[in-house]
């Protein structure tokens, strides 16, 4: 993800001085937020992900 705007700021901000089940709604209504804009990565299957290290490190063994 990018940086955080002046905006995100500013609201990290104020959430901070609220009550904890304020920064609690805020913060899921802003994750919500973000998984309606695309801004979340997919999550990763375990097993891609295991392939994709092993492959990785069988590719350095092999330049070794």
């Amino acid at each position: 993800m990018g940086k955080l705007s002046l905006v995100d700021m500013e609201t990290l901000k104020r959430n901070l001085r609220s009550a904890p089940e304020e920064r609690l709604e805020a913060l899921i209504s802003s994750v919500r937020e973000a998984e309606k804009l695309g801004l979340l990565p997919e999550p990763e299957d375990r097993k891609k992900k295991e392939e994709r290290i092993n492959c990785s490190i069988l590719g350095k063994l092999s330049k070794s």
